[in-house]
């Protein structure tokens, strides 16, 4: 695999695979083309009910859960079109998403990549993995003048949100520091966010680590109180030392659903990607509907972090190396971050 030094180097070339895909709507990909005889073929509709974090996964999804029908173009077998609608979930935390998707509340669901594979093995093989939705959203922010990377956190505390341990974030974070060969660093997780916020602007902590939206929210309490501080992007630290990119979320589908419906989940898949599309190069309309969403909760806040939430849409043959990829480096670092193994080739939907 190439080494990626730099995460934009990652998103700019996920974001041309999501382009090249979405131009090709010939009948062969399953899409609606120009030529295709409309008249011939039997519309079927189906309401698809997704289900999303508040914050950048709920960023992806937003323009969906905001039309409510489908966006781009339908998928086609040949015989009929699939056309959607759509119902959309949102819910605070992963747990909550793992009990929609558990019960058949939701059919498809945004969760983070390690917390997939534990769900493939505890519903037995329920679920599939579609699509990378996001490359990594944490950010490390320091008022003591001395951390400008993670090499810098020799010897030193930092502290993450009571909230993301036993996640993602945790095993990315501990995974750069044991690649940096610290091994003398403490990292915190006894506050809540809410609670890192006050303490990093009243200094009495000095180094954290958060995820977008809430990074840019203390970046901005930290200008407010004019403090000094700098932002290191983990993203672009994970990438110094692995040659795998951060796959960090994921869409997962049902299989006992998807086996009903493929055909409005293909039609899903392409939404999902003109969604996605739309939050990186619709910002104004973006920022309008995840705020109406309550996904992020101001404009300016939305404005300022959804570009630093590395939103795409891969699929295929390329989401499975990447997720594959990303889910052996957890794999490695801890065992119980995915599960105890990593999840068989059905766990992925190629299409």
């Amino acid at each position: 695999m190439k080494t990626i030094s730099r995460i934009s180097a990652v998103v700019m070339s996920l974001a041309m695979m999501v382009s090249l895909a979405a131009c090709g709507t010939d009948k062969k990909d399953g899409n609606v083309s120009p030529s295709d005889d409309a008249s011939n073929l039997s519309t079927v509709s189906t309401q698809v009910r997704f289900g999303a974090l508040y914050g950048p996964t709920g960023v992806s999804l937003a323009k969906l859960a905001s039309q409510k029908a489908t966006i781009a173009e339908p998928y086609s077998d040949g015989k009929n079109i699939y056309s959607n609608s759509y119902a959309a979930d949102y819910a605070e935390e992963p747990t909550q998403m793992v009990a929609k998707i558990s019960s058949g509340d939701v059919d498809v669901a945004c969760v983070p990549t390690n917390l997939a594979a534990k769900l493939y093995k505890v519903t037995g093989g329920n679920i599939k993995v579609a699509a990378v939705s996001t490359l990594g959203v944490l950010y490390m922010i320091d008022t003591s003048g001395e951390v400008k990377s993670v090499a810098d956190l020799k010897g030193k505390t930092i502290y993450a949100p009571s909230g993301v341990q036993g996640s993602n974030p945790e095993y990315i974070l501990n995974f750069v520091i044991e690649k940096n060969g610290l091994d003398d660093v403490k990292v915190s997780y006894e506050y809540s966010v809410d609670e890192l916020t006050a303490k990093i602007v009243s200094g009495d902590v000095q180094t954290i680590m958060v995820p977008e939206p809430k990074a840019t929210a203390i970046k901005g309490q930290l200008k407010k109180a004019e403090k000094e501080f700098s932002v290191t992007d983990i993203q672009a630290e994970w990438n110094k030392v692995c040659d795998t990119p951060i796959a960090q979320g994921v869409v997962i589908v049902r299989t006992d659903w998807l086996k009903d419906n493929e055909g409005a989940f293909r039609t899903f898949l392409n939404d999902f990607a003109a969604s996605s599309d739309a939050a990186i190069n619709d910002i104004d309309n973006t920022v309008s509907a995840v705020v109406e969403l309550g996904v992020i909760p101001n404009e300016a806040l939305a404005k300022q972090a959804i570009p630093n939430c590395n939103i795409v849409s891969v699929t295929g043959e390329d989401m499975k190396k990447s997720v594959a990829g990303f889910i052996d480096v957890l794999l490695n670092a801890d065992p119980q971050s995915v599960g105890g193994s990593a999840p068989d080739d059905e766990f992925y939907y190629v299409g």
